[in-house]
Order: C-alpha cells, then structure tokens, then sequence
C-alpha cells in the first residue's frame, strides 16, 4: 500500500504561545538564532505546544493567518535550518518532552521506545542507562518483565544513536536524520526510527509504522480527511553509496517513514517516533592512538576496518594541525583545556572504540592493535587507553576541544574583520576514494597558504575540513575551494554533506550533488506535501 492516511484531532484549546515582535526580540532571542550563528529578525509568535493538538491547531492558525511558521528543537543544527529567517511564527517543540513508554518485541526479540519530539537525547539516554528497569514507563506487563530480566543479566537497553551534540531534540535528531562517531558500527537516525507522528501542513496527523506504507510505481498516494487524493511524485535519482543527508532520501520502492526522516521539517512536523534500542555492549576499549604521519594513520584506519576480528564501533581523526593547536591549547590553559599532554612527534591521531566480552576477547583485541600500532609507526605506551565511562567522557571533550578552540580563534580574528567565519566542509566519499580526497584536502589548502584543520570520522571516509580565514581575501580563497572541493567529491561518488543537512546556509550544494533537474524534482515533493510553503520557508530550497 502507498496511501500516505492523515486524521484530523478534534478540535481544542488555542496552543501556548508568545506574541509580539518586541516582547520576542527581548525576552525570547534565543528562537531566532541555532548554532550556526545565524540570526533572524524578531517574528510575530512563538509556539510552545504541549501535545499534538496544540501542533496541529498551531498549523492551522499559520494557515488561516498566511503566516509561515519555522520549527525549532534545541537549535543545536550548523546549516540555520532553525532560524526564522523567511518566516512569521516559531514553533518550539521543547515542551512535547515525554518518555512515552518502552516495549518489547518478541517476534524480533528486541526493544523499543516511544518518545515525543521534544525529548533531548541525552536524557533518553541517561534514563536508558541509569533508571532502575522497573521504574521506567514500561508499555505493558510483559515488556517489563523482559526488561527485569534484561536487568538480572547486567544488560540494559540503549540508544545508540550518537551526536556530538547531545542536547538535541529527538525530533531534530529525526528531522536531520543525525549521526556521529558510533554511525560507522551503528549508522545514522535512519536505521533507528521504526515508526513517526507528523503533524502535516493542513494541520492533520500522518502516523507511519516502518514496513506499512510502501511507494509503488514511483510515487505515494496523500489521501487527506479535508480535500482530494493528491499523487506524491518520487524521481528517480542515484543517491551516494556513502554516509548522506543533503536533500530528500528517494528510492522507487522507499518506506513512506524514510521520507520524513532527514527532510529538515520542510514536509512534516515530526512530534513523535518510536525508536528502535540495542543492548549496551559487555565493555568497550577505548584509544586515542598517536601516530607518526598522515599515511600512518590511514593505514592504520584502513587495517582496523579490514580485521574481521576486531569489533570497532567509531573510528575517528585527527591531524597534525589540529594536534598543534591542541598542544597550544593545553600550553595555555593547562590541564582544564581538556587536553592531554601530546607526544611531540605526533603528526596524527585515530581515535577507536572496539567492543569486546570478557577477559580473553579483550587481550586479542589489545594484541590485534598492539601489532598494528607498531606496524604504522607507533607503540602502545604512546596510546591513551581507557574502559570506563570517565575515560570516554575524557576521551570526548578532547575530541570536541578542537571545534571549540577554532571557534575561538575565529571569534577573535571577528573583533578585527567582522565579516570573518569559519569555512567547514561536511562531505564524504567511498570506501577507495579516502586518500585521494586527503590529499586533494591537503595540497589544494597548502597551495592557498591557509590555515586549517581536518578532523572527524573516518571511518566512514567523512572528514571535516575547517578553514580559518584571518581576512576576507582568504574568506573568498576559502569559500571558492570549499566549492572546489564539493564538485570534487561529488565526481567520486561522494556527499556533500554527510551529516549537517542543508539547511538555508547549504543550499548551493544541493545543486552540485543532484543538478538542477533534480533540485526541482524535489521541491515538487515539497509543494505537493505544503502546497502553501507554510513549513520552513528557505530551508533546501
């Protein structure tokens, strides 16, 4: 069946709200800017629904107003697709912040929870990790019982789902399609998401179960309470064989739920989904390796990936630009930059979390990587290694020193070129394509003589260039590459972007990866699904 089925809630009290520009530009800035610094002027309302009825009628009211209405989780995204910038009204989904309940499967022995959008995803998984099983809001009778024998075991059910941004919403994560370190073992939100509520720009309720409502002969069928069937047209379109999320997930034969997850809210609100857990593992090693050159630790990457005997779950990077001013860093601030002191010879650094069960699979795993640290360069007592949870909480603010100390060099370069910022790539290509793409990273920025980093997730070929510009000539050298660069990694067989999304400040690239042709064929999607252009107005497109 391909009939997306929307239902209209009885009607109800008007949604919570804030009015009045002035009062919102005072007291309520915050809903006018994310994480990527954009900013919008003050809009007319603020929403804050409380449960779904409040969403649609919400909706509704935009509508009946001609206003246009942006939706904001925790504003956490870097592409401004939370940012009002086109639009009327805030709709903030911070409220909707239930943990619904947590069932068992039995037929596919696994768990579920069902969550509300609101819900920021460090306290779900917080409550996974450390609420007596007993006391979480357990569907039934059965499912808690499960979850009481999970519990006798020394296992618990967890979301493994992984951000770098832990504060997001739920329904952001969804929305963006989020991901992060653990994607190379667990992939992104996608794979997570068994069902969704969305909230739809007529204001009714689309309710998608996973394996349910399938596109036959290209399309899917919008059968509406309110109006006449509408025919929802899929292109077709060859989507990178990498870690993606610029533009709409299509395929021919697509599960209607993949098509609301990673649509930036342009075609739905989401306000509920059902999130499929896995069991949290026995232990987990932990290591930042140092290693000598650049080629090292691709090797090193490329040999972890290929060992069927190690269990690897995130494989990240570091350069040695980065490693330099993080030792500069550490120079300053001392211990509490969260930086370690760093083997001065080091020139990269791979970061590894690798899962094993018990004492013997451990001194393997620890040996398979003691011979490939020796085999690229590097030895064990220049590894930082760690099991507990206070190592990986080590282990992370080192990782996440770096994005911040280039923030702050960019904010200082912006108290003397105001129209300084920094140029960070999101791209990511095959398998085989890795150290051309280094190196096309690596010889295009030296030959320009600008100063950067490349850090992120490797093991999913996904790296991050950050280019900090000290004037706006370099600003304009750095925008062109960035360009450059995105032409590039398409040619491969690449994203370019892996994990932001597109947002309003990315849309020039959806173009590079689809073209024109396609770019249109998309909005179609987004006029026959918000045929008024009501839901985040400049977002994709």
């Amino acid at each position: 069946m391909n009939v997306l089925r929307t239902v209209s809630l009885p009607a109800g009290p008007p949604c919570p709200r804030v009015e009045g520009r002035a009062r919102i530009a005072a007291q309520f800035a915050a809903y006018l800017t994310d994480e990527s610094r954009t900013t919008a002027g003050p809009v007319e309302v603020v929403f804050f629904p409380e449960d779904i009825g409040h969403v649609c009628r919400a909706v509704e009211e935009c509508a009946g107003r001609g206003m246009r209405l942006t939706v904001a989780g925790a504003r956490t995204g870097i592409v401004g697709g939370a940012v009002p910038v086109e639009s009327e009204a805030v709709l903030a989904l911070e409220r909707l912040n239930h943990i619904r309940y947590v069932r068992q499967d039995q037929a596919r022995d696994c768990f579920f929870a069902g969550v509300e959008a609101g819900v920021v995803l460090a306290d779900l998984q917080r409550a996974l990790r450390t609420t007596p099983l007993q006391e979480l809001p357990w569907a039934d009778e059965r499912s808690r019982q499960a979850g009481m024998r999970l519990e006798a075991g020394r296992r618990r059910p967890s979301y493994p789902v992984d951000p770098t941004e832990t504060s997001a919403q739920i329904g952001g994560t969804v929305a963006t399609n989020a991901s992060g370190a653990r994607t190379f073992h667990y992939g992104p939100t996608r794979a997570w998401v068994e069902a969704i509520s969305v909230v739809t720009a007529a204001g009714e309720v689309l309710r998608l179960r996973r394996g349910e409502v399938r596109a036959s002969q290209g399309c899917f069928i919008l059968a509406s309470e309110r109006g006449a069937a509408r025919v929802v047209p899929l292109p077709h379109l060859k989507m990178p064989a990498t870690k993606h999320a610029a533009g709409y997930y299509l395929r021919q034969d697509m599960d209607a739920v993949d098509l609301f997850v990673g649509s930036e809210g342009t075609l739905g609100i989401v306000v509920e989904a059902e999130l499929r857990l896995t069991l949290e593992p026995p232990e987990r090693l932990l290591m930042t390796c140092f290693l000598p050159s650049e080629a090292d630790a691709l090797g090193l990457v490329q040999a972890v990936r290929q060992d069927g005997g190690l269990r690897p779950v995130a494989i990240e990077y570091m350069d040695g630009a980065a490693l330099e001013l993080l030792g500069a860093k550490r120079a300053k601030e001392g211990a509490s930059s969260g930086v370690p002191p760093l083997p001065e010879d080091a020139r990269a650094a791979v970061y590894l979390e690798l899962d094993f069960d018990g004492d013997a699979e451990f001194r393997r795993c620890y040996g398979t990587v003691e011979a490939l640290l020796r085999r690229f360069g590097s030895l064990p007592r220049r590894t930082w290694a760690g099991l507990t949870p206070g190592d990986l909480a080590a282990m992370k603010a080192f990782r996440h020193a770096l994005p911040e100390y280039v923030n702050s060099i960019i904010g200082a370069c912006k108290l003397e070129v105001p129209a300084i910022h920094k140029v960070g790539t999101d791209m990511a290509v095959p398998d085989e394509r890795l150290a051309e793409v280094m190196s096309l990273y690596r010889d295009s920025l030296r030959s320009a003589g600008l100063q950067y980093v490349i850090f992120g997730h490797i093991g999913d070929n996904h790296l991050h260039v950050n280019i900090l510009p000290r004037s706006e000539a370099e600003l304009g050298q750095a925008l062109g590459l960035y360009e450059e660069f995105a032409r590039r990694v398409v040619a491969m067989g690449g994203s370019v972007s892996a994990e932001h999304g597109i947002g309003r400040i990315k849309r020039a690239l959806l173009r590079i990866q689809f073209g024109p042709e396609v770019v249109s064929q998309m909005r179609r999607i987004k006029e026959v699904l918000d045929p008024g252009g009501l839901l985040n107005p400049g977002v994709m497109f």
